[in-house]
């Protein structure tokens, strides 16, 4: 199969995959943008070039290439100042970011042999797994109000409109956890609006009537619950982070006996001490990863 389809197959996995988990702020292949499906493209070269290459050595392989253009860690991407979450040794990813690795790789391998598949078909596809997101939104959030006309935003805060083409959008890229319809306004506080006005062609800011008190919002309007309650798990998220990361730099100085004691005490897992101090070291923190702080 080309490597086109095969990267397009690829990506609506991934999108079906991230849906699967409430995160529908992947586009489809045609909206996706040149940089990402160039960034898709690569890593199907890289294994096909690369067919025993493992998932851990393809983001190696991203990693490097990233690093050298200038892009850095950070929680949130920013396309614009070159930052992205998953700028990190692999064996710090999240377990959904290495799934994501596992069935990339995959495919590409399913599908290298097989003959080029109808791209029409793909296209049907990727507008019926749109279609499933629009649903899966419609269902999962309360009703909100699509306003005309200029709107009551509480003082120090921005009127921001959804202009998007799709009928919904849900927001996973700031971490706010927002979701917009077609012409619905949401009040958010400028440092929250200006990273959504940033793309032109999805948000607009609106024309607004500016209300004394902030508690004086649209009926059934529900922009500070969701930005609370994003907050909330984002501070989780650090603190979680946080422990981790603690105990992966407190395995870093163990003991070999140590370390076989950490893994029996805390996981359940017998390792075999003959193995190397580095081996043993790789296991509790591959337990670490996967299983978190115990």
């Amino acid at each position: 199969m080309k490597r086109e389809l095969i990267a397009q197959v690829a990506h609506e996995i991934n999108r079906a995959y991230c849906a699967s988990l409430g995160d529908l702020s992947p586009l489809a292949w045609a909206d996706a943008g040149e940089a990402q499906q160039q960034s898709m493209l690569a890593g199907v070269d890289m294994h096909l070039a690369n067919p025993d290459a493992t998932p851990e050595e393809s983001h190696a392989s991203w990693l490097a290439q990233k690093v050298a253009d200038g892009w850095a860690y950070a929680e949130e991407k920013d396309a614009e100042k070159k930052l992205h979450p998953c700028c990190r040794p692999y064996d710090e990813l999240p377990l959904e970011q290495k799934s994501k690795d596992y069935l990339f790789r995959g495919v590409v391998h399913a599908l290298k042999d097989l003959p080029d598949a109808d791209a029409e078909h793909i296209q049907q596809l990727a507008s019926e797994l749109d279609q499933a997101k629009a649903a899966l939104v419609r269902l999962s959030q309360p009703a909100r109000l699509v306003t005309e006309g200029p709107v009551s935003i509480p003082a120090g805060q921005v009127g921001v409109e959804y202009i998007g083409r799709r009928p919904d959008f849900t927001d996973r890229v700031y971490g706010t956890g927002l979701s917009f319809v077609q012409g619905q306004v949401r009040p958010l506080p400028l440092n929250v609006a200006r990273k959504f006005l940033r793309h032109p062609d999805q948000f607009a800011q609106a024309e607004i009537v500016e209300t004394a008190l902030p508690q004086q919002t649209e009926q059934g309007d529900d922009t500070a619950a969701i930005l609370a309650e994003a907050k909330r798990l984002e501070d989780e998220k650090r603190q979680e982070h946080s422990n981790v990361q603690d105990v992966r730099d407190q395995v870093s100085h163990m003991t070999k006996d140590a370390l076989v004691e950490y893994a029996q005490t805390r996981y359940q897992q017998k390792l075999d001490k003959r193995q190397s101090v580095d081996a043993l070291r790789g296991q509790v923190m591959q337990m670490v990863d996967q299983f978190g702080v115990v």
